[in-house]
């Protein structure tokens, strides 16, 4: 999808419809680099420093398609007025620019990290406080599902950084520590999320004004597009779903992988309850051509696991959004990817739900027991792996709240 849609834009311009993947892969490069390999000095030259390190920068500027000698690319906000505004440090506006929105219906997430919405942000805390940076590398944490690098897998992002192995105290204190070794954080303080649960490529509708793609992020102030053609969408506002998950380190086969695919079970060693975001996705494929057909995939014909898996069809969004034709949209798009299809396509749902990380959005005071501990609870104790009787007992919140019972039934 990035190779087909890296200049992808609607009118010259980005929009929440557009795709435009290179406006935040923050290299002015005419195309994406060479998955796996490192930046050549070139490459390394376009990078834009001041859409992270500017405190003022005009977004229209970054949006807007310009064409020069090395091609088109996406522009930049190299005014006066945005480099003197450099701060060492990029401010939490800086990095929302990129990590808001990103076609949900409200924010990426469906966690804002605003002060209305989020205790750390309420209380001033960047983006970088928990997210450490050393030499423009970044820790993304051990527990998350998205499918970008952890540059600093040794750097945790966590909780118990700043608030210790046993942060309550109290009358419910004791109880409540003692969760903290099947539950995460998050799972209690992290109440509602929103955001797309289902999408479906092969069933194009229209967008208008109060449509699912028309709530932006401020931070981006672009218009939408009334009347575009979007994916058929499902909206979901309330509580997460829930997952076990392990550490994303080389000694756990268990962690969820780069395609956010849960694989930890409760059996699984060290296993926390951790709240997502789950996404059922209908993509396009190829009716004849497989897989292992596309440039370094060949691997996948060895497997048989993988050998009979359709070739996946990257379909270029503005077309997709201007037209609404599918076969329009995948033919521009395997165009710019110089990869051969059969001209045939299919919709078809991709094996396992995808689950998206849930982190920001944190309240102060979490979930009452009730919330978890009744028979109509947030939680699918039976689908997270209990046995009949244990359910019954989670779903006694006078059981459950007890420090001896609570620390056993959790197990």
């Amino acid at each position: 999808m990035a190779g087909a849609n890296w200049v992808a834009a609607s009118g010259g311009r980005f929009t929440p419809q557009s795709s435009g993947c290179g406006v935040c892969h923050i290299g002015s490069l005419p195309a994406p680099p060479e998955p796996g390999k490192p930046a050549t000095v070139t490459q390394a030259q376009t990078v834009d420093c001041l859409v992270c390190h500017a405190k003022t920068y005009d977004w229209r500027r970054r949006s807007t398609l310009v064409r020069d000698a090395s091609g088109l690319h996406w522009g930049e906000d190299t005014s006066l007025t945005a480099a003197l505004s450099v701060t060492r440090v990029p401010t939490n506006a800086a990095c929302l620019r990129c990590h808001e929105h990103a076609f949900s219906y409200d924010y990426k997430r469906g966690t804002p990290f605003t002060p209305a919405n989020d205790v750390h942000a309420k209380a001033g805390l960047r983006c970088v406080t928990c997210h450490v940076t050393e030499h423009h590398k970044i820790a993304k944490g051990l527990y998350e599902s998205d499918m970008v690098a952890n540059d600093l897998p040794d750097v945790a992002v966590s909780c118990t950084r700043c608030h210790g192995p046993s942060p309550h105290t109290g009358r419910t204190g004791a109880i409540l520590n003692a969760h903290i070794r099947r539950l995460a954080c998050q799972t209690c303080h992290i109440p509602r999320v929103s955001g797309i649960v289902y999408e479906n490529w092969g069933r194009p509708v229209r967008d208008d004004a109060r449509g699912p793609y028309s709530a932006i992020s401020k931070y981006d102030r672009i218009p939408s597009i009334r009347g575009a053609f979007v994916p058929t969408v499902r909206i979901h506002r309330g509580t997460p779903s829930y997952m076990w998950r392990v550490p994303n380190t080389q000694d756990q086969p268990q962690a969820q992988n780069w395609m956010a695919l849960a694989t930890a079970q409760r059996s699984t060693r060290g296993a926390r309850i951790f709240p997502v975001r789950a996404l059922t996705q209908v993509l396009l494929v190829d009716r004849t051509r497989k897989m292992w057909q596309a440039p370094r995939m060949a691997f996948m014909k060895d497997d048989s696991r993988t050998a009979d898996f359709p070739l996946l069809l990257a379909p270029n969004r503005a077309v997709y959004n201007r037209t609404g034709n599918v076969t329009h949209a995948i033919a521009a798009g395997m165009k710019a990817l110089g990869v051969p299809w059969s001209g045939q396509w299919m919709a078809m749902r991709m094996p396992g739900t995808s689950y998206i990380s849930v982190n920001h959005g944190v309240r102060r005071h979490g979930l009452a027991c009730a919330a978890c501990h009744s028979a109509h609870g947030v939680m699918d104790f039976k689908a997270l792996g209990y046995s009949p009787r244990q359910v019954r007992q989670l779903e006694r919140p006078e059981k459950a709240g007890r420090v001896d019972a609570g620390a056993r039934l959790w197990r």
